[in-house]
């Protein structure tokens, strides 16, 4: 018996660690923005990316001021996504991940709490041997935003408030290339 891989199992290895790669780009991706670890974003996205969320489209230099400012102005941030379809080609890559996030702002109440259902478009890249997002396009489905009726800040379990790189439950740094 031999245990000699063919080409065409070198391939499919290959696409499988080109896949894992851009997988963890993805959540690498929500775990910065949701933990505002934005040092992160450099080992995430190539520095002449084009993100477009929508209400504002450009490259890194240019929106990442504002998203910054967004997504620091939540008490909470969760963003979720499904998981996604990656089409491979060559040193290319789109993943399609649908998502939800929440976010909540404080207020005098207990809060807001948006919600939306969307769907992120990635674009990556190889460049060399590495695995960068080269784009991002955010297409909104739904939101909602609900006013709380009592502040569960002080809740009987611990609350995902003011989460950054420093909180004691941080998880490790983005360990892409």
């Amino acid at each position: 018996m031999t245990n000699t891989l063919t080409q065409d199992d070198l391939t499919r290895i290959r696409r499988m660690f080109d896949e894992s790669a851009i997988r963890d780009l993805l959540t690498d991706y929500t775990d910065a923005v949701d933990w505002i670890d934005w040092q992160a974003m450099d080992k995430i996205f190539w520095p002449d990316a084009i993100l477009d969320y929508g209400f504002c489209k450009g490259d890194t230099a240019a929106i990442m001021p504002i998203v910054v400012s967004l997504e620091e102005s939540y008490r909470r941030r969760l963003h979720m996504l499904g998981m996604p379809r990656i089409h491979l080609d060559g040193d290319q890559a789109r993943a399609d991940a649908c998502s939800v996030i929440v976010a909540r702002t404080d207020n005098d109440g207990g809060g807001v709490d948006d919600i939306f259902w969307g769907r992120y478009l990635f674009t990556a890249e190889r460049r060399g041997d590495v695995w960068r997002l080269s784009s991002l396009t955010y297409l909104l489905n739904l939101l909602d935003s609900r006013q709380r009726d009592s502040d569960d800040r002080d809740g009987p379990v611990l609350m995902a408030d003011d989460l950054t790189p420093d909180h004691p439950h941080a998880p490790p740094k983005a360990t892409t290339n």
